[in-house]
């Protein structure tokens, strides 16, 4: 194994080979850190030189686990690979993949090789999108109430109290289950609707967010991979959805595009 000069590869993602030109004038993780192109047969690996020591070893083990040191770096790993996902299809690496030499690197671009041309050929000409869904149940609640139970709640200012409160919470108990019920099949029939103008899609992990407020709380969470000639008709669509379905409690947002980082394949990275 040859390091040279303690230095590790840090790798930022693959590329199709010949897809970029020689000197990409793009900032590693530090101004200093210049990203280069390694050449392996038909893929090129996305790298910049950085110090062993930065990732491994007793200091830097906690270096990683500080915020301020490890917060402005995973956002200049980001913003490296959208600048490289503007000119070419990648495979984006997750933040911290990093090699001690290039014949350790040149091995796993070979051991992966069938994967990662799979994934830079389907990925080609699209991009990530991201849509939240959020919901406001007590508004899906009341429409409910207007449409579907305004007869029943008329006829409980007909009862006694006692009678009335015993009625009040079976009606209450089945406005529930009827807007849950409703909700998912909402989620269902938008998830179909936008997989259709998409290529492929991914439920991401529901994280309570600063859009979230009172009463209102995200429901869903996906990625969708599309097309760039799509991206006006899906962006159209989440306009129509959310105005067709915003007095059933449902808004959309959209965040992207984005890098297809939902889509990687799971490839082991323990080569180093």
């Amino acid at each position: 194994m040859v390091i040279l000069m303690n230095l590790a590869l840090y790798v930022f993602g693959f590329v199709p080979k010949g897809n970029l030109p020689g000197d990409l004038e793009i900032h590693g993780l530090e101004p200093d850190h210049k990203v280069i192109q390694e050449e392996f047969s038909d893929i090129n690996a996305i790298v910049s030189h950085v110090p062993l020591s930065e990732f491994v070893g007793e200091e830097a083990e906690l270096r990683l686990q500080d915020i301020e040191w490890v917060a402005p770096r995973a956002v200049n790993h980001q913003r490296a690979i959208e600048k490289i996902s503007e000119l070419s299809p990648i495979l984006p690496a997750q933040f911290g993949v990093l090699f001690s030499s290039r014949d350790n690197l040149e091995k796993f671009v070979c051991d992966n090789q069938l994967e990662i041309l799979e994934f830079l050929s389907m990925a080609s000409d699209k991009n990530e999108l991201g849509v939240k869904v959020y919901w406001e149940s007590l508004r899906a609640k009341r429409r409910l109430m207007e449409t579907q139970f305004a007869g029943r709640l008329a006829q409980l200012t007909t009862l006694s109290s006692g009678a009335r409160y015993f009625k009040e919470k079976q009606l209450h108990s089945e406005i529930e289950k009827k807007s849950t019920e409703a909700l998912r099949n909402l989620m269902v029939k938008i998830s179909t609707i936008l997989s259709n103008i998409s290529h492929s899609s991914r439920k991401r992990k529901v994280v309570i967010d600063d859009s979230s407020e009172e009463g209102r709380q995200i429901v869903a969470n996906w990625a969708f991979l599309v097309e760039k000639a799509r991206s006006d008709e899906f962006l159209s669509m989440v306009n129509d959805l959310n105005s067709n379905f915003s007095e059933d409690g449902i808004s959309l947002r959209i965040s992207g595009p984005w890098p297809p980082y939902s889509f990687v394949p799971g490839l082991i990275w323990e080569y180093n």
